[in-house]
């Protein structure tokens, strides 16, 4: 009895000293997965602060180019609008004084 009493004391050892390295082993693998965590979460946030500030330069971009197209749009609006009166004179003048196709002159 005693020597069974004995052969599970010293099971309960050996038992006990493997669990104890098992528990070491999964530490420290929880250790290096919570540090890759921590690499991978800084690494997310500053991807996302850089795509962040490239879409906001992007945008000062963006409307800096729609500004500028809308002032030359603006600015050839104002052109044909100061030249009609010009181009209407010139096309009346060429029907007024343009011959006829059929050369009858006028005539009937």
């Amino acid at each position: 009895m005693i020597y069974i009493l004995i052969a599970l004391v010293g099971a309960s050892f050996i038992f006990e000293y493997w669990l104890l390295t098992k528990i070491s082993k999964l530490e420290k693998r929880n250790k290096m997965l919570q540090t890759a965590l921590e690499a991978l979460g800084r690494d997310t946030n500053t991807f996302q602060a850089g795509i962040t500030r490239d879409s906001h330069s992007q945008r000062k971009e963006l409307l800096i180019e729609t500004e500028r197209i809308n002032k030359r749009v603006d600015v050839m609006r104002r052109d044909i609008m100061n030249s009609l009166p010009t181009q209407i004179r010139k096309v009346i003048g060429h029907i007024e004084f343009a011959q006829p196709l059929d050369d009858s002159h006028g005539r009937g």
